[in-house]
Order: structure tokens, then sequence, then C-alpha cells
């Protein structure tokens, strides 16, 4: 018997030891699906473990509440149930420098171990105004500059002073959404669509990075829709409505355990301008989930609608504009110009862990829309479907004092559109212009790999190989219209090798300094390769090419209350893109094709600093944070010229400044919160005047722009959570412009260029309700 109750105590105590050791997990970064290392997990203030490399954990604790803290991210609480619990734990970037938690509230998260500029919006960062206009808050970081052309769409973003090369969308960068590619196979970026009320994060990565993400000098911009972040279910009611009829509401429910979290939101905007015939509507549906079968493997699933139409009044002139006109084009006005855009997105990705030593990270995904303009002199219509996948494998090697991680994977797109055309004038359509079938393919090979050394040294290199081919189908190339120039052709490009090298040093946990180069291309679009008067393709033709030079140090100072990064660069531009024009023996213009001719240098200091006061005993503020940002671009151009003909009219702009560049931009602001709810958001921004011309011999006038914002935020009993607020925009009545059309011609009339803001201070106030079940 004694021998029976010996073995019975014997198990109870082993299983007793097994309910104490068994909860595990893993604790990763809720928006970028990575681990998270160093993370620790709390319980009653007791540190129990810290995750290592792949974010992996195991925990003595049963039945226990669990904290988990990480440098960078929000604390998340969690409960442990039992010892069958598997935990996937996952943190939000922080909002603010919350005591040891080193982040930027100012405009961006500054990683020590990134040797390269990139900077970081958080969700506090998107919602410092109104949160519905990404520009609010996109020109804050140093280096950036995002222009719209209606009320909300038509966005154009140069970073670093490239991708200014149109004056419609966006080109020379490349933007994702939730790991979906917003760009096409053809290069361009449209995000009339976008949600931007709903984005939990948005990273923008400065300067050529095509050793992972293929075709784009500008650089990279990585957005993230929101995301729960806190476990259990949770119905949230937003609403906002401001000056000149905005009226903005999202109605979402989410809900996320250890295994999983899901998110469906439905939004509604309307818009009625502050200018003549300028409304805009917009409807958006999104569901966003993340499933964990395991620690191992995560699955992920995107789905969005989006209906938007937004009215084009045209622009002014120079004389309008300065006169604070509200007026439009004549022609936009008559055929009531406007931009409709329904489009739809779906994404699934797999994120697997075979071993400590590789793991990958997959993804398809399958876009469309349909989008259909009226504008000046004709109306277009097109319908695009988009088709890729993406694959990289992460292989990562630990040593005692040596540690190499790489990727090596592909991406694959290909992007099949329908372009049709019709003359209009008085708004009634006529006849057929342009049919156009298009098919573009863009796929990538890359490999990067990152050897960690000892003495804080740290080492990244990568390369890949681009490919860009482009097929057109003129289908107005028949028996009916025998004088019509037939457009069809094909061009595939040389393959474009792009590699990149940077080398950083720590000089001690809290500052780090680095240097590297990295090489970037742009692909000319579709409309460039083809030359439709004489039916041929432009088989000379090459990408842009791009070589940047990069320094800079990040870090925390004064016991990580200020942080600060600085960077500076020097990006070479060869073979620009410019028009080269075709002429008969009198000197006749014939026609005008594209062709490579010149170049451009930017030179430029990227420099912001955020300070954080947070008293131990606050009396009135529990935090005062104030921040400070500053742009310098010396951008020119390097044997450019305004066509290749090299006669008597070629106009070499040699040595000039680089159009729609402004030389300075300055971004200040101060956040208060104070300990019962109350915060208040200041930004102070200042543009300066740059030229629009390649001439230099017009500018766009100087500007600021003052904006804040007023709420409260406090919880309501067990279940509810409110904030309410109201702000303005432009709150000194400035004079600025939301696009400056580039490069018109002013040897004749006076041309139409300018996309004012509101000429007055402009108002909002809303709510956000929040209620947890």
């Amino acid at each position: 018997m004694k021998i029976l109750i010996n073995c019975l105590l014997a198990t109870v105590l082993s299983l007793h030891s097994y309910a104490q050791q068994g909860i595990h997990g893993k604790v990763y970064d809720i928006y970028a699906q990575t681990p998270i290392k160093g993370a620790g997990l709390y319980s009653n203030g007791k540190l129990l473990a810290s995750t290592d490399i792949n974010g992996s954990f195991s925990i003595d604790c049963s039945n226990c509440t669990i904290t988990v803290t990480a440098m960078g991210y929000d604390a998340q609480t969690i409960p442990a149930k039992n010892s069958s619990t598997q935990l996937m734990i996952g943190l939000t970037a922080a909002s603010y420098t919350l005591n040891e938690v080193m982040v930027n509230a100012g405009k961006s998260n500054t990683d020590l171990l990134q040797p390269k500029s990139v900077s970081i919006l958080t969700r506090q960062d998107l919602h410092r105004n109104d949160g519905l206009f990404l520009e609010n808050s996109l020109n804050l970081v140093p280096g950036v500059r995002m222009e719209k052309r209606t009320m909300s769409g038509g966005q154009r973003i140069t970073i670093r002073g490239y991708g200014n090369g149109t004056n419609f969308n966006g080109t020379g960068y490349k933007a994702y959404l939730n790991g979906i590619p917003v760009t096409d196979a053809e290069g361009t970026t449209i995000l009339d669509d976008i949600d931007f009320s709903i984005l939990g994060k948005v990273e923008v990565i400065k300067g050529p990075a095509s050793s992972l993400y293929g075709s784009g000098i500008g650089g990279v911009l990585k957005m993230y829709t929101l995301k729960p972040a806190t476990y259990g279910t949770r119905i949230s009611q937003e609403a906002l409505a401001g000056s000149y009829g905005l009226f903005r509401t999202n109605t979402r429910i989410e809900y996320a355990d250890e295994k999983s979290s899901v998110m469906l939101n439905y939004g509604h905007q309307n818009y009625d301008s502050y200018r003549i015939q300028s409304g805009s509507k917009k409807d958006f549906v999104s569901f966003i989930g993340d499933f964990h079968s395991n620690d191992k493997q995560t699955l992920s699933v995107y789905a969005a609608y989006n209906n938007s139409n937004d009215q084009l009044a045209g622009q002014l002139d120079s004389i309008q504009f300065a006169q604070r006109k509200d007026t439009g084009e004549v022609p936009y006005l008559k055929n009531k110009g406007y931009v409709s855009f329904e489009s739809y997105r779906a994404g699934i990705s797999h994120n697997y862990q075979f071993s400590k030593h590789v793991s990958n990270l997959s993804s398809a995904w399958f876009t469309g829309y349909k989008q259909s303009q009226a504008f000046a002199v004709g109306l277009s219509s097109n319908l695009a479907q988009n088709i890729g996948a993406r694959t990289a494998f992460g292989l990562n090697f630990t040593g005692r004092a040596i540690t190499l991680n790489g990727s090596i994977g592909a991406e694959y797109q290909k992007t099949n559109s329908f372009k049709k055309s019709y003359g209009l004038a008085n708004n009634v359509p006529g006849a057929q212009t342009g049919d156009i079938e298009l098919s573009a393919m863009q796929y990538n090979i890359f490999t990067q790999w990152e050897l960690t050394l000892p003495q804080g040294f740290m080492v990244i290199a990568g390369v890949s190989n681009n490919y860009i081919e482009y097929s057109i189908t003129d289908r107005l190339t028949n028996s009916a219209n025998p004088s019509h120039k037939d457009q069809s052709g094909h061009k595939t490009f040389t393959p474009v090798l792009t590699p990149q090298i940077s080398v950083l040093k720590s000089l001690n946990e809290n500052v780090s300094v680095y240097a590297g180069v990295s090489k970037g291309y742009s692909p000319p679009v579709s409309g460039q390769v083809v030359i439709p008067q004489i039916s041929q393709v432009n088989t000379g033709l090459r990408p842009e090419k791009s070589v940047q030079y990069e320094a800079g140090a990040k870090g925390t100072l004064l016991h990580k209350n200020l942080l600060f990064q600085i960077a500076v660069f020097d990006m070479e531009i060869t073979d620009k893109l410019t028009s080269q024009a075709v002429t008969d023996n009198t000197g006749t213009v014939l026609y005008s094709l594209t062709t490579n001719a010149g170049a451009q240098q930017n030179r430029g200091i990227e420099a912001e600093v955020t300070y954080t006061i947070r008293p131990a005993k606050p009396q009135v503020f529990s935090l005062i944070q104030p921040f400070v940002s500053y742009t310098y671009s010396s951008f020119t151009y390097k044997q450019f010229r305004s066509d290749n003909n090299n006669n008597a009219k070629t106009i070499d702009y040699s040595g000039n400044k680089a159009s729609g560049v402004p030389p300075h931009l300055v971004n200040a602001g101060i956040d208060f919160i104070s300990k019962w709810g109350v915060y208040l958001n200041t930004t102070w921004q200042f543009v300066d005047k740059m030229p629009i011309t390649y001439d230099n011999r017009h500018y766009a006038d100087a500007y600021t722009l003052l904006q804040a914002k007023l709420g409260y935020r406090h919880p309501i009993g067990k279940h509810f959570q409110l904030d309410v607020f109201a702000g303005g925009n432009n709150l000194t009545s400035s004079r600025y412009y939301t696009m400056v059309f580039l490069n018109a011609n002013f040897s004749g009339a006076t041309p139409n260029i300018y996309l004012p803001g509101p000429y007055k201070a402009n108002w909002y106030g809303g709510f956000n309700l929040n209620y947890k079940f």
C-alpha cells in the first residue's frame, strides 16, 4: 500500500509539474508577422521568460495573467488559462515613448539594427488629425511628399525627389497593402481605393530597395490595415463630421484569442468639398484574419471591396490661384468631370517555421478594378486584373559570436488591362479613339543576408534580378479604320541586376551608425514603349537606373527620452526618360517618342528628433512630447536636355534644380496627454517654394500649415471605451496647393496647373466608441 501511495503521489506531482511547465507559444509583430526577439513575459511583476530569436517562449505558469512587453511595442496583457494553452501573442508598434519602450510618436520608429533610412507611422501618427487623408501624416516624414489631384484620389508620392515624372497617380515607388502589391506590373500605383482610415501601420523605405522588392527607385510604401490589439470580442462605431459636408463612419467588429484574430469593417465617406464640382463619395468593406493552427504556422487572409467617385473640376492658373478663386476649367465643368473606381482585392499568405533555422512566407493574390473617367476632352474606361505570388525562405544560423540570417525568394506579377477611350464634348460622347489590350509582366528573384559580427558590427548584402515584359494589342487596327496607326507591340527588357550592401556599427545599446550603397531601377510605362504614329516598338528604350550612397545615425539619448535619426544621401539617376521629336526635312514635327537622355543627382539631408517628458508623479500632464523634422534637398539635372534631337531647338537644362522638389521642408509639433485622459496634438509644417518647370523660370510659392486636434479618451465602466475629439486644419487660412502639374508649357497662355487646398480653416469633430465583451 505504501508503494502504491508513493506512486500516486509521484504521478500527481509530475502532472502538476507538467501543468506548470506546459505553456508555450510565440510573440510576433501583429502586422509584419515576424517574430519578436527579447520580449519579456511577466506575471505579478515577475519576469517569467524572454523570447528567443524565433519569438518562442515556454513559461512555468498556470491560470495566471501574463503581461508581454517588448521595445517599440505596446504591452499586451492576456490570461493563461491552462497547461494546454499554446499562446500566439501579437504586439502592435507603440504610440508613445513609455518608459523602456523606445518608439517615436513624432513620425517614425527607429530600429537601431536597420542600416537604412526607414520611417514607421503608427496608429497614433495616422490619427493625430482627422485620420482620413494619408497626406496629413505621410508629409510629416522627412524626405517624403504626397500630393493629390481630387479630394480623396489621384495621389502622387515622391520619395527623395523621385516619383514626380507624372501628373497622374504614382510611379517610381512600390506600394503594398497587407503584403499585396498596390503597384501593378506596369509600375503604376493607384491609391484611390485605399481606406486610409483603418490603417494600423505604414512603413516607408526611402531610396532603392530593389534587392528585396524589385522596381522602384524612390523606395517602398508598406501599408497594413488595423488588426485586433487585445484578446476578446469588440464592437466599434466611429463617426466624424466636418466642414464642407465631410462625413465618415466606420462600423467594425473584431475578435482575437490565442488561435486567431479577425476583423470586419464597413466604412462610408462623403465630402461635398470646398471647390466647385469636386465632391467625393466612397464605400469600403474590408476583412482581415490571422489563424494559428500551432506555433509553427500562421494563415492570413485579406479581402476588400471599394467603390468610389471623385468629381473633377480641373486646375487653376497661377492668377486664379493667387486670387483664391473657386472655379474650374470650363471643359471639365461642361463634361461633368469625374473619376469612378470600383475595385476588389483578395490575398492569402502562409507563414511556416520548419525549424529554428528555416522558415517560409508565401502569399498569392488576385486584384481587379473598373475605372471610368470623364475629363476635358474625352472619356476613358479601363478594366484591369492583376495576379501574383511571392515566396521567401528565411534562413537563420546563430553562433556564439556570429549570426547569419538570410532570405531567398521570388515575386511574380502579371496585369491584364483593357483600355478604351472616346471623345467627349459638353458631356456628349463622341467616336471611339482607343481600344488597347495590355499584358504587363514583372518578376524578380532575390536574396539578402545579414551577418552580425562581434564588436557591434553588422553587414547586410543583397541582390535581385528583375525581368519586365509588355505586350500590347490595338483592337482599333482593322479594315474599318484604314488610317489608324497600329499601336500593337511587344517589348522584353534586358534583365536588370540590382545589388546593395551596407554596414552598421552599434556604438552602444542605444546608438548606431551606418553606411551603404544600393542600386535601383524604374521601368518605362507601356505608353512609352510603343510609338503609335509609326506602329513600332521602342526597342532601344531602357529603364531608368540609380545608385544611392547613404550614411546615417539613429538612436536614443538622455535616458532614452530623446529619439533621433539623421541620414545623408547622394542618389545618382541615369538613363532618365525624356521626349524626342521626329521632324521632316522642313522642320515640321511629325511625332514624339520617349528616349533615354540625361541624368539627375539628388543630394539631401533628413533629420528628426523627438523628446519625451513623462513625469514620475504627474500633476497635470502624464506626457509631453515635442518633435521636429527637417529635409534639405539639393537635386539638380546633369546632362539633361529638353529632347534628344541635339539641334538648335534642344534646350540644355543641366545644372538646373529638379522641378517639383521643395529645397527645404520643416515639420514641428508638440503632443500633450493629461492624467485625466485629455489630449492635444499640434502640428506645424513649412513647405519651401519650388521650381515647377525644367528651366526654373516658374516657381510655386512657399506655404505653412497649422493643424491641431483636441480630444478626451477614457474608459466607461468595464466594457466601454470612448474617444471624443475635435480639430482643425489650415488654422491660419494659408493659401496652399494639394498638387501642382509640373513642367507645363508657359510659352502660350498661362497653363492651368494648381489644385488648391481649402483657402480657409476647416473643422471636424467626432467620436470612437468601443464595447468589449
